[in-house]
């Protein structure tokens, strides 16, 4: 901090770092901190002198029928996101300081024990597997059925 007239501020004179790994594997960019009024074409327009972009989804409130000031932005190459993040971060749009970063792959976890992996096996296994789960499902199903009715 350093006074200006009698008074104390930060100093904002410090080089930015941004940390970008090399080994990004989708060229997808997050974007945060935008005005509620932004739409998917002035993202687009912020984005388009990096490269070309593929997609846009800009998150939307539906209770408020507005933005949320989240969006996602799809490019085509991965030099072109980096080079987006690099070009945009701390910069100010629409009054506004953004925020713009490489997205990272987050999975909620209730989506999480859902996927399984698969094994790559031909059509006739797979049938043949769920056919198996099937009948042993059915089958615990109403062993545990007549058991609950002979104790009563």
């Amino acid at each position: 901090m350093r006074p200006v007239n009698g008074k104390t501020t930060k100093s904002f004179n410090k080089p930015k770092t941004l940390h970008i790994n090399e080994d990004i594997q989708k060229p997808v960019v997050y974007i945060g901190n935008l005005s509620y009024k932004r739409n998917d074409y002035g993202i687009l327009k912020l984005f388009k002198p990096f490269g070309y972009v593929v997609k846009v989804n800009l998150i939307q409130d539906e209770k408020l029928d507005r933005s949320k000031g989240i969006a996602f932005v799809e490019m085509q190459t991965i030099k072109a996101a980096k080079d987006a993040v690099k070009g945009l971060n701390g910069t100010l749009v629409d009054g506004r300081t953004i925020k713009v970063s490489i997205a990272e792959d987050r999975i909620h976890p209730e989506h999480a024990i859902m996927k399984r992996p698969q094994v790559a096996t031909s059509k006739n296994e797979i049938k043949a597997k769920i056919k198996k789960e099937k009948s042993t499902n059915s089958k615990e199903g109403l062993h545990h059925l007549f058991n609950h009715l002979r104790n009563k």
